[in-house]
């Protein structure tokens, strides 16, 4: 197979990491293309929310050990990575495929994708990463809906190849944009860890991983578990950086009225720290409003941590399949299932563990998966 020159864009990436998901999905599908290809990546020069740049090498071509190979990667301060800068970089590195992981950002997506309009030896690939779902559309709403009708009136992304990372993401493309050319490959996780240590049987251990932001929803699941009956003592831990104080200090509020859960908020960490809270935990809970893949999700599967979560994620009869819980967005009903959750008998909780790092290594990161993300880099 000959070596292909790929080109990743991405407003993220590592060490960033406060953006979660999408740094995430653009560093696992680096490790896996660099195994056989050529790999640069353009991103910006600070974390999300940051005002200092990351502790790297600024407008020039850093080597990154992605696992166990080199990639270059370009740190672009802000207001530097303008048409003139694009043209020359996409001189500079020929790439045969360009990939953009972004629908709306203006940098790193829409300006070298109407440059490369002109260029037919550069394929595009582009990943919308959930911007085209429904909650996330009714964020500024107008521009994006006014955006949406000019890139269908100009045909902003004839000839591109749509990355979406199920089949959901694949027909809410096609709803935009009818005679879109859609490939489904779902996003790629970290790799199984070897181990999966017991937990403790005193209590019971919960995390939240993601921002500390409205948006996210975490209050209606932080009720709920405070309303829910327990067998044991219960500790809940929120892993992400506080993006709205003023959200954060309303659920330390809400949590301080129930003085028999503890609650902490631990701020936000790189993905290398979190195996540890998960190793930890007995289940992550996520009531999120919409999720196109759910890295945090799919990682605590492969630590052996069942999941409790909403029914607007990709995941859905958890129950039947023994990995936890999908619930729609009902108070009653995720105070119940909560309850019943935290009711279990150690032994059963610990066969749901073992079923959960299965399904992550049968269903989530396995060959399947590989080989359709790298079916979009054809020649």
């Amino acid at each position: 197979m000959r070596r292909l020159r790929i080109l990743i864009s991405v407003d993220w990436f590592p060490p960033a990491f406060r953006a979660g998901g999408p740094i995430r999905s653009a560093y696992n599908l680096c490790a896996l293309l660099s195994e056989n290809h050529d790999v640069w990546v353009i991103t910006g020069s600070h974390d999300l929310g940051e005002q200092q740049a990351l502790g790297v090498s600024l407008d020039a071509w850093n080597v990154v050990q992605v696992n166990n190979e080199s990639v270059q990667v370009r740190y672009c301060r802000p207001g530097s990575l303008d048409r003139r800068v694009w043209v020359q970089l996409l001189e500079e590195i020929k790439p045969d495929f360009l990939h953009l992981n972004s629908m709306f950002s203006r940098n790193h997506s829409l300006i070298p994708l109407r440059i490369v309009r002109n260029r037919p030896d550069v394929r595009v690939v582009l990943a919308p990463r959930g911007m085209l779902g429904d909650a996330a559309l009714a964020i500024k709403p107008l521009k994006k809906r006014v955006f949406l009708s000019f890139a269908r009136m100009l045909d902003l992304f004839k000839g591109v190849t749509w990355h979406a990372s199920n089949s959901n993401e694949a027909k809410e493309v096609r709803s935009h944009f009818i005679a879109a050319h859609v490939c489904v490959a779902q996003n790629l996780p970290t790799s199984l860890p070897s181990e999966n240590p017991d937990r403790l049987a005193d209590h019971w251990r919960v995390v939240v991983i993601g921002r500390i932001h409205r948006v996210k929803n975490l209050d209606f699941g932080l009720k709920a578990l405070l309303k829910a009956s327990s067998s044991r003592p219960l500790e809940l831990d929120f892993i992400g950086p506080i993006e709205d104080e003023a959200y954060q200090r309303e659920l330390a509020s809400l949590a301080a009225a129930q003085k028999e859960v503890k609650v902490r908020f631990l701020g936000g960490m790189p993905p290398s720290m979190l195996a540890n809270h998960f190793q930890t935990a007995h289940f992550l809970l996520s009531s999120t409003t919409q999720e196109n893949f759910g890295h945090s999700i799919v990682e605590a599967w492969a630590h052996g941590c069942p999941v409790l979560i909403s029914d607007r994620t990709p995941w859905l009869g958890l129950q039947e399949k023994g990995i936890g819980w999908d619930w729609p967005l009902d108070e009653e009903e995720w105070k119940s299932g909560l309850s019943a959750a935290f009711g279990m008998e150690e032994g059963n909780w610990k066969v749901m563990s073992q079923k959960a790092r299965d399904f992550f290594k049968s269903h989530v990161r396995n060959d399947a998966a590989e080989k359709a993300n790298l079916e979009l880099f054809r020649p």
